[in-house]
């Protein structure tokens, strides 16, 4: 009665051996590197061995691309949500705290990291960065400041210059959480008090 039971185990143990593998290498690339990170590093953070991993992953670059493909979902829905939003400062401010509640995790903090290095990284090959949608959050991000400037809610000025404080704002913050866990996160007021009139 049991044997039915035993391929699901498989699956199962199969799915959480890669998430091991993307959290043992998300963690690496961002605290090491992805040019210091070897494929051996992350076997053993995962607690597998190289020949095993081989069998989920090709190559550490198929799991920074898999960390792309998980990254571009969020930054897609957000672009979307800001490029259709009618109300600016109040869109800005569910931005920033949907974000800024990410970092209370590890991972949240890590992704937002990961993102940064692999836009500023010149060991990581031009082809991968093109993959990061990165830039779609900040490009729909100044339609909308604009529009808050002429409602009144968004201080006057550039609004790229604006859209780059707000999403310079959030990275920093980033960084600043992971070298220090034990930091009190910002209320998302405090980041968008850099936008409002």
């Amino acid at each position: 009665m049991r044997k039915p039971n035993a391929p699901n185990k498989r699956v199962e143990q199969s799915i959480q051996t890669k998430q091991r593998l993307l959290d043992a290498s998300l963690a690496l690339f961002v605290y090491k590197g992805y040019g210091g990170t070897t494929v051996r590093d992350i076997a053993a953070k995962a607690h597998v061995s190289p020949g095993l991993m081989f069998h989920y992953f090709a190559s550490k670059q198929e799991m920074l691309e898999e960390h792309i493909t998980f990254m571009n979902v969020g930054i897609d829905a957000i672009a979307q949500l800001i490029s259709q939003s009618e109300t600016p400062l109040e869109t800005f401010t569910f931005v920033a705290k949907a974000i800024l509640d990410s970092f209370e995790e590890e991972k949240g903090k890590q992704l937002f990291l990961l993102s940064n290095q692999i836009a500023t990284s010149i060991l990581i090959p031009p082809e991968i960065k093109n993959q990061l949608h990165g830039s779609h959050t900040l490009e729909a991000s100044r339609p909308l400041i604009a529009k808050g400037q002429h409602l009144g809610e968004i201080k006057q000025g550039d609004p790229y210059a604006l859209a780059l404080t707000f999403w310079g704002a959030l990275q920093g913050i980033a960084s600043l959480v992971a070298w220090h866990p034990k930091a009190t996160v910002p209320e998302p007021q405090m980041v968008t008090a850099t936008l409002k009139s």
